[in-house]
């Protein structure tokens, strides 16, 4: 014998009163699985002290290096841009910098006049009556790249110790001096450079993977299954 339940005639019955078009129920959705790779978050790379987004350095050399002014220079313009440094470094970094600036001005006097003059010769031999304007726009260029903000601290702490050397030079010895003093006051900003491209290529790096991750966490709508009960005559 098969009983049933009164109440379960009754729920039946009343489900059977109702229009067919009306006979649906709403499944629970489905759980949404998080992937295992949203849940880790990854820390955007830092950029190098004093930088800013959008720097440019100058370009890459091909081996390691960038091509900056001091490249490809006659000693004559060697000497001329080591004496461009040293005067950035006692402008920008004051102190004992000062007095060792104006001591290589006066020590080396005519050796910096007869630089100063061969810089010049070059500039109008290569540019002829445009001379000036082009010697202008490269000091201009010179100077800035001296000045970097950035780099300015371990700048001025070889400047400093440029300079005491400068002051144990005999009159004639600057040009030799300038040719191994150069590369080492430029150092610290080649060391920046490469700072800086190494954090655009980390970032760079980490926006990608980061835009990945924001993507696929973006909010879903889950949207309810509907089962159709048919019950009784009416729709199929």
């Amino acid at each position: 014998m098969i009983r049933t339940s009164v109440s379960a005639v009754a729920m039946v019955a009343s489900l059977a009163s109702v229009p067919a078009a009306a006979q649906e129920m709403l499944a629970p959705p489905a759980a949404i699985a998080t992937p295992a790779a949203l849940l880790v978050e990854e820390a955007e790379p830092e950029l190098p002290k004093g930088a800013a987004p959008g720097f440019e350095p100058p370009a890459a050399d091909g081996a390691g290096g960038y091509l900056t002014p001091n490249r490809g220079l006659s000693g004559e313009e060697t000497t001329w841009h080591l004496r461009v440094a040293l005067n950035v470094a006692a402008l920008g970094c004051r102190g004992a910098l000062v007095d060792g600036y104006n001591a290589l001005l006066t020590a080396h006097k005519a050796t910096l006049a007869a630089t100063a003059e061969a810089v010049t010769m070059r500039y109008k031999a290569r540019f002829g009556q445009g001379w000036q304007a082009q010697q202008d726009d490269a000091m201009t260029r010179l100077y800035n790249f001296w000045a970097l903000p950035p780099a300015q601290e371990r700048f001025c702490a070889a400047a400093s110790g440029v300079l005491a050397e400068v002051a144990t030079l005999a009159p004639d010895a600057l040009p030799g001096f300038a040719a191994a003093a150069l590369p080492r006051i430029e150092a610290p900003l080649l060391a920046f450079f490469a700072d800086y491209d190494r954090w655009r290529t980390a970032h760079a790096g980490w926006a990608a993977r980061h835009t990945r991750v924001a993507a696929a966490a973006a909010p879903m709508v889950a949207v309810a299954a509907v089962t159709r009960m048919r019950i009784g005559a009416g729709e199929p």
